[in-house]
C-alpha cells in the first residue's frame, strides 16, 4: 500500500481476496476436523459456537471477495485496512473455539501477516501484526488451554513479534532494489527514446533532401547517389524504430490494439514490402494462405505485421538462392475463433545448433563473418518474441546450417461478427442501374466512391454530411445507401438508426470506414446493417456490396480492364505509395485530367488534415488526434499513401499517456511521412501530366 500505484493496489487486493476465499475453505475444513477429533474448548456450546463461527467466517470471505471486485463501493485502501484487522481477529476466534488443538494453527497468523507484507506493503503488514498480537494475547489469557502453559504462549508471541519485523526489513531492502532496477530501466528506456528521437529529426531532413535531389536532378550519377542515401537512411530508420520498440516494451507501454482485418491484408503487406528485395536477389517469395481462413479476424494487426515482416525480412536477407515461403494454416476453427499457425521457411544459411537457443535474446548476433555481411542490431527477434507472447503464442525455430530455417507460432484469433461486404472479382457479373446514396464528409473519398458507382451505370446522390444524408433519405427511396461511419456532424451509425426508425422498409445500408478497431466492429455489428466496407474502397468491394443485395436481377458482363502502363514512382521509395490504389483510380477514369484532379484534391486534403492533426498533437488533445487521424487515414488509403495511412492508424488508437510520453516522436513521424508521401504524389502527378502531354502530342 505504501509503494503501489492504484491499478497495482487494486490487482493485489483482488488477488488476495481470491486467495482468502480459497484458503478460507481449507481453514474451515481443518478447524472442523480438529474440533471433531479433540473437541471444542467448551463442549457444552460446541455445536452453535463452531457452526456459527464457520458460517460467519465463510460469509466474511465471500463479502471481502465481492467488495474487492466492486471498488466503487469500498476503496481498495479501505478494504485493506478492514481485512488487515478482521483476518487476524477471525483467526483468534477460531483459536479460542478449537481448544487444545489451537497450537497447530498459530502459524496461520504468520501466513496472514507476511501475506499482507509481500503483497500489499509494510504498513499493512504491521497493522495486521499488531492486531494479531492483540488477538493472540486475548486467546492466551482467556482460553484455559493456553493459560496452563504461559511459556508456550509467550514463545509464540515472541515469534509474532520478531519474524514480521525481520521480514519487514527484508521487504524494505527488496523494494529498494526493485525501485533502483525500475529507475535504471526507465532511464535506459528514456535514453533510447531521446537518442532515437534526436537521430530521427536530422534523418528526416536527410531523406527529404535526398528525395528532392533525386526528383529534380537530371544527372544519372547524382540520382543514383541520392537513391543510395535514401536507402541507407531508411535502413538506419528501421534500426532506430527497433530501438524505440524495445524501449516501449521494456517500459510496459506496448499494449494490445485489436482491429478487424483479413488474412489477405497480411499477405499483401508482406508481398508489397519484400517483393522488390526478393526480386533483386532472384529469390522466389511466396505467401500461402489457407483458403478456409475466409472470415475477418480481430487481433493486433500492427504487431502481427511487424512480426511477420521481421521473420520474412530476415529470411530474405539470409537467403542468397532459392525461396522464402510464408504460410498461414488453419489448425482449428470454432464458431468464435480461428487457431492459425504462421510460419516462415527459407533455404538460406541456417543457424548452428549452439546458437539456436539464443536467437531471441536482445542484441544477440551470431559471432561470425555473417554479422559484417548482413548487419542489424539483433533486436528484431526479441521484439518479435515479445509481440507473439503478448498475443498469446510462442515463437519457435527449427534450423540447421546450410539447410535453411523455419520460424513459426500459433495464435487464437477471434472472428468478427460484422461481415465485410462481399467482394467480386474483375470480369465478374455486376448489377447496374440502381439509385444509390453516398454520404462522406471527405471530398476526395466522396468523389471517388461516386465516380466508381457511376462508372458501373448507377445513379448516385452524393452528400457531404450526416445532416444532408438524413434530408436525402427523408425525401427519396434509394435502392442502396453507403454511409461514412465517422462524419463531422452526425456519424453514420446515428444516421442509420434515425433512418431505420422512420422507415418500414429501409434500403440496404453499408458503412464505409477506415476504423478497423474491435470496438467499432462490435458497434457496427449491433446495428444490423447490411455490412461494412473498410477503406481503401475498391471496385471489387463496391460491386460485391451491390451484387450481394440484388443478385442477378440486372446483371451484365463487364469487360476486363485494359492493360495500362504502371505509374512512375521512381523519385520516392515505393513504400510511400501503393501502386494498386492508383490503378483503382485509373479504373474509374483513365484520363490525365481525372487522375490529376484526384491527386490534387487528395493532396490538399492531406495538407489540411495534417495541419489540424499537428495542432492536436502539440496540444496533446487525444480526442482531436483520434478524429483527425481517422480522416487522414481515409484519404491516404484512397490515394495509396500507405505510410501516412499506417501512421494515422496508430494515432487513431493512441492513449493520452502514451501520447504525452511520445509526443516528439509522433510529430517527427508525421512530418517525415507526410512530406515524403506528398513528394511522391507530386512526382506521380508530374509523371501523369508528362504522359498526358506526350499522348496529346
Amino acid at each position: 500500500m505504501d509503494h503501489l500505484s492504484s491499478p497495482e493496489l487494486l490487482q493485489s487486493v483482488r488477488a488476495q481476496a481470491t486467495l482468502r476465499l480459497k484458503f478460507g475453505l481449507v481453514v474451515v475444513v481443518l478447524m472442523l476436523a480438529a474440533v471433531g477429533w479433540w473437541g471444542a474448548s467448551r463442549p457444552e456450546n460446541q455445536a452453535w459456537e463452531v457452526g456459527g463461527i464457520a458460517a460467519f467466517y465463510l460469509a466474511y470471505n465471500l463479502a471481502a471477495y465481492w467488495l474487492a471486485h466492486r471498488s466503487h463501493l469500498l476503496a481498495p485502501r479501505d478494504l485493506i485496512v478492514v481485512t488487515a484487522v478482521l483476518d487476524p481477529l477471525m483467526l483468534s476466534a477460531w483459536l479460542f473455539i478449537v481448544g487444545q488443538a489451537s497450537p497447530l494453527f498459530v502459524g496461520f497468523y504468520l501466513f496472514t501477516i507476511l501475506g499482507f507484507g509481500f503483497r500489499i506493503g509494510r504498513n499493512a503488514m504491521h497493522l495486521c501484526q499488531t492486531i494479531s498480537m492483540l488477538g493472540f494475547g486475548l486467546v492466551a489469557m482467556l482460553s484455559p488451554d493456553w493459560r496452563i502453559q504461559p511459556l508456550f504462549a509467550f514463545s509464540h508471541l515472541v515469534l509474532l513479534t520478531v519474524v514480521p519485523l525481520y521480514a519487514g526489513v527484508l521487504i524494505g531492502k527488496l523494494q529498494h532494489a526493485l525501485e533502483l532496477a525500475e529507475r535504471a530501466n526507465q532511464a535506459k528506456s528514456q535514453l533510447l527514446a531521446k537518442v532515437s528521437h534526436e537521430l530521427r529529426t536530422p534523418l528526416t531532413g536527410i531523406v527529404s533532401t535526398a528525395s528532392l535531389i533525386e526528383a529534380k536532378s537530371s544527372d544519372p550519377e547524382s540520382i543514383e547517389r541520392a537513391r543510395s542515401i535514401i536507402e541507407l537512411a531508411m535502413g538506419l530508420d528501421l534500426e532506430i524504430k527497433q530501438l524505440l520498440d524495445l524501449s516501449r516494451i521494456e517500459a510496459g507501454r506496448d499494449r494490445q490494439q485489436d482491429v478487424a482485418f483479413e488474412a489477405s491484408q497480411l499477405a499483401e503487406h508482406i508481398l508489397r514490402t519484400l517483393s522488390p528485395v526478393a526480386a533483386a536477389k532472384s529469390l522466389t517469395l511466396q505467401v500461402i494462405t489457407d483458403p478456409e481462413i475466409s472470415t475477418p479476424m480481430l487481433g493486433d494487426l500492427q504487431a502481427l505485421n511487424s512480426v511477420l515482416l521481421n521473420l520474412a525480412g530476415n529470411a530474405v536477407k539470409f537467403t542468397d538462392a532459392g525461396s522464402v515461403r510464408l504460410r498461414m494454416d488453419l489448425l482449428e476453427q470454432d464458431p468464435e475463433a480461428y487457431r492459425i499457425r504462421f510460419s516462415v521457411e527459407d533455404t538460406g544459411i541456417g543457424i548452428a545448433p549452439e546458437f539456436v537457443p539464443r536467437v531471441f535474446e536482445p542484441f544477440f548476433q551470431v559471432e561470425t563473418g555473417s554479422v559484417r555481411k548482413y548487419g542489424g542490431t539483433g533486436l528484431g527477434m526479441s521484439i518479435a518474441m515479445a509481440h507473439v507472447r503478448r498475443m498469446g503464442g510462442e515463437l519457435q525455430v527449427d534450423s540447421r546450417p546450410g539447410d535453411g530455417s523455419r520460424f513459426w507460432f500459433e495464435l487464437r484469433l477471434q472472428t468478427t461478427t460484422m461481415p465485410e461486404a462481399a467482394t467480386a472479382s474483375a470480369a465478374s457479373r455486376i448489377v447496374r442501374g440502381k439509385w444509390i446514396l453516398v454520404a462522406d464528409d471527405n471530398r476526395t473519398n466522396l468523389l471517388l466512391i461516386a465516380q466508381m458507382l457511376e462508372s458501373d451505370g448507377h445513379s448516385v446522390v452524393a452528400v457531404d454530411s450526416g445532416e444532408a444524408a438524413l434530408e436525402a433519405l427523408a425525401s427519396a427511396d434509394f435502392d442502396l445507401v453507403f454511409l461514412d461511419f465517422n462524419m463531422h456532424d452526425i456519424d453514420g451509425a446515428s444516421v442509420y438508426e434515425t433512418y431505420r426508425f422512420g422507415r418500414l422498409n429501409a434500403a440496404p445500408t453499408y458503412f464505409v470506414t477506415a476504423d478497423t478497431s474491435a470496438l467499432t466492429a462490435r458497434r457496427l455489428a449491433s446495428l444490423g446493417a447490411a455490412g461494412v466496407i473498410y477503406k481503401p474502397v475498391t471496385f471489387d468491394k463496391l460491386r460485391g456490396a451491390v451484387s450481394g443485395q440484388f443478385g442477378e436481377d440486372a446483371a451484365a458482363r463487364v469487360e476486363a480492364a485494359s492493360q495500362r502502363p504502371a505509374p512512375c514512382l521512381r523519385p520516392i521509395p515505393v513504400e510511400y505509395l501503393d501502386p494498386s490504389a492508383i490503378e483503382t483510380l485509373r479504373e474509374v477514369r483513365d484520363t490525365p485530367e481525372f487522375l490529376g484532379k484526384m491527386i490534387a484534391e487528395g493532396t490538399a486534403d492531406i495538407e489540411r488534415i495534417d495541419q489540424a492533426l499537428s495542432i492536436a498533437l502539440l496540444a496533446c488533445d487525444v480526442t482531436a488526434v483520434h478524429r483527425q487521424a481517422h480522416a487522414l487515414r481515409g484519404v491516404s488509403l484512397s490515394l495509396g499513401a500507405v505510410r501516412v495511412a499506417a501512421l494515422a492508424d496508430r494515432l487513431m488508437k493512441i492513449g493520452q499517456r502514451e501520447l504525452e510520453d511520445t509526443i516528439d516522436d509522433r510529430v517527427a513521424d508525421l512530418r517525415k511521412s507526410v512530406d515524403l508521401s506528398l513528394a511522391a504524389l507530386q512526382a506521380l502527378a508530374d509523371s501523369i501530366r508528362t504522359q498526358g502531354t506526350a499522348h496529346a502530342g
